[in-house]
């Protein structure tokens, strides 16, 4: 079954009628003030910070062409990220820097890319404190308090003296004064996430018994200090916006009401817009959220600090639909929105949203495993579902030397990704896919509790290929034969893989079943399953079981759960799976043997029968599917033929669809 460009979920590319467009989301595109500064919408672009500068802190040229693609997308303002103001409060190797004047030039060409588009753009000025790594700044780490962050090491930091306190506020001063200098048109101060300002607010960080700590008044004079100094190093009518935890979700954290009796008196202090997060390090998943936390979940919080001030109130916090954005907007939660994910994903996304195309809007799914995770790795930050986020240069689509015939073997994400840039470039590309539906496991993410928004990237993937020219045989298993009738000049197999079987003793006469049957077929008359493997697959697969009844024993060698995926939505996975009554776990635990109703288990000093078992799901083995590989292999006088994905090695999505991408651009 071959599908035409507007056969498969919506027609991509439709256009709605301007008089029509004008009143989709009137609230989000309206123009803003912040302070005297005219802002175009209402959206503002976080401050992520991306590993893409250099160990110095200098941008570079990818953080450039990072930030102008996003002014072009139409964004209203942005920050650049958080940027330290001292080395001493580096978090990150390759974090943004502000701290001398050698800094400035490139800033300068930053600041002229996003102007060049209509946009706003200044940095979050920051310092890490507590949470700083004395192996990445290369000095000790000072805080308010000796209150160690077991992420940094578990190092105790010192406690800053007053002659440091007042060091570090000409500091913060300089930085702001280096970027009016560069042409940036707003100030952002970090005072969110458990970094220094909020460690001096939060008494889960500030233990002081000076002028700096106590009471709300002794721990907001810190930031007081710093803004006053900015204040001083800047223009009047600069604006200064601050952003700020409006609960830190910590047992003597800062709380929603200590945030609201702390922003107005940051708006006294001269600050014109206040951007609403939450969260610190020991509850990152309140910072930037995983797909099983809903959208617009910080909005409650946006809210009511809005009720304590005078100024514009913008809110963050997992917000990837125009309609949820202009509902927050609409409703009163927020002046503005602050998206992060969203514009990483699709720096276009004011624009579409703008137009009214939805449906070309490449939309981030919260599976934060290339941007935060690739973050705390230390390494550049990238996108599952768009391959050019952070490659704008890179992966700029430029017409093949020479056009080819394709042929693509498995409409997977990888298959689907290399056959879209390929018939970018040019190619005449053709895609065979067995099942009726594209999406290879993917779709399989449908069916596990959490994790449905995976699949949610499989239409904007579908449509952008055959929007590109790709032409689409749904329900073929395409042989050698099928393939070579197509007289490709290359063939591509990404066939993915398929779930093994471990080699455990007695495995063969147990009650044995495929894992990706057990996601995608009811079951019933079960009592009770023994379940293999405890990352996401065998989590996902006892999830299900368990939710219809059934007794689930999960065995896994290893030591933590879903250590396959994001951390943080390992912590609601694995906080699901536990809290179910007819789910037992056993970790640090192998299957020794298997027979016709029993396992035998080993932890490493007994050795435990258990019985009556209905069902045997292996989940950790998969493995590659090569069939039609082999068999263009065997023949002779064969076109180029490369493997793609899964069916090289078993690997996650990310790495799948990046390794599509190269080999796209590079045929």
């Amino acid at each position: 079954m071959a599908l035409t460009s507007c056969g498969f979920i919506s027609c991509a590319g439709s256009q709605v009628p301007k008089e029509k467009v004008k009143m989709r989301f009137p609230k989000l595109f309206q123009p803003g003030l912040v302070g005297s500064m005219e802002v175009r919408n209402r959206i503002i672009g976080s401050p992520m910070e991306r590993n893409y500068c250099t160990a110095e802190g200098r941008i570079t040229q990818r953080y450039i062409d990072y930030m102008e693609a996003r002014a072009r997308g139409g964004v209203g303002m942005m920050y650049t990220e958080a940027t330290y103001v001292d080395p001493r409060g580096k978090g990150r190797e390759f974090q943004m820097g502000l701290y001398d004047d050698d800094l400035i030039p490139q800033l300068e060409r930053l600041v002229a890319a996003v102007h060049k588009h209509g946009g706003r753009v200044g940095p979050e000025l920051n310092f890490g404190g507590r949470v700083v790594h004395p192996e990445v700044s290369g000095l000790e780490s000072r805080a308010p308090s000796a209150v160690p962050y077991e992420g940094a090491g578990g190092w105790s930091p010192r406690p800053l003296d007053h002659a440091s306190i007042a060091e570090l506020v000409e500091r913060f001063g300089s930085a702001a004064r280096r970027a009016a200098e560069a042409g940036c048109d707003f100030i952002g101060i970090h005072g969110a996430h458990g970094y220094l300002l909020s460690q001096f607010m939060s008494p889960y960080c500030n233990k002081r018994d000076d002028g700096y700590g106590g009471d709300l008044a002794g721990r907001m004079r810190f930031p007081l200090e710093v803004i006053a100094a900015i204040r001083r190093s800047i223009d009047k009518d600069m604006p200064v916006v601050f952003r700020i935890s409006g609960d830190e979700h910590q047992n003597n954290g800062l709380t929603l009401a200590d945030v609201c009796a702390i922003a107005p008196h940051l708006v006294a202090a001269g600050v014109n817009l206040i951007d609403v997060s939450a969260g610190m390090y020991e509850t990152n998943w309140w910072i930037t959220q995983p797909m099983e936390m809903k959208q617009g979940v910080l909005a409650p919080l946006a809210e009511e600090v809005r009720k304590h001030v005078d100024v514009p109130v913008s809110v963050s916090g997992r917000i990837t639909d125009p309609s949820v954005a202009e509902h927050l907007l609409e409703s009163g939660v927020s002046d503005f929105v602050t998206l992060g994910r969203a514009l990483h994903a699709d720096p276009e996304f004011p624009n579409k949203a703008r137009a009214g195309r939805l449906a070309d809007i490449c939309t981030c799914i919260a599976c934060n495993q290339g941007c935060s995770d690739m973050h705390a790795r230390g390494l550049p930050i990238v996108c599952l579902v768009n391959t050019t986020t952070g490659r704008e240069r890179e992966y700029a689509i430029r017409p093949a030397a020479a056009k080819k015939r394709i042929v693509v073997i498995g409409g997977g994400p990888a298959g689907l990704e290399s056959a879209r840039v390929l018939a970018l470039r040019g190619h005449q590309v053709t895609v065979f896919e067995r099942d009726h539906e594209p999406g290879g496991q993917l779709l399989l993410s449908r069916l596990v509790p959490g994790r449905e928004e995976l699949a949610g990237h499989l239409p904007w993937l579908v449509n952008e290929a055959m929007r590109a020219g790709v032409r689409l045989e749904l329900g073929v298993d395409a042989t050698a034969e099928i393939a070579l009738a197509e007289r490709p000049d290359l063939i591509i197999v990404a066939t993915g893989s398929a779930p093994g079987l471990p080699a455990i003793p007695g495995i063969m006469d147990s009650p044995v079943v495929d894992p990706y049957e057990i996601l995608r077929r009811p079951v019933g008359g079960i009592g009770r399953a023994l379940v293999i493997g405890g990352g996401i697959r065998g989590v996902g697969v006892a999830r299900v079981l368990a939710e219809k009844g059934i007794e689930v024993v999960l065995v896994d060698v290893a030591r933590e759960l879903a250590t396959d995926i994001a951390s943080r939505s390992r912590r609601f996975q694995v906080a699901a799976l536990r809290e179910r009554a007819n789910v037992t776990v056993h970790l640090g635990t192998t299957v020794e043997a298997l027979g016709e109703r029993e396992a035998v288990l080993w932890n490493g000093q007994e050795l435990t029968t258990l019985t009556a078992i209905d069902i045997v799901v292996p989940t950790r083995t998969l493995l590659p599917v090569t069939k039609v590989a082999d068999e263009l292999y065997s023949r002779d006088g064969m076109p180029e033929i490369f493997l793609l994905g899964d069916c090289v090695q078993p690997r996650t999505a990310l790495e799948a669809i990046h390794d599509a991408a190269a080999l796209g651009h590079r045929l």
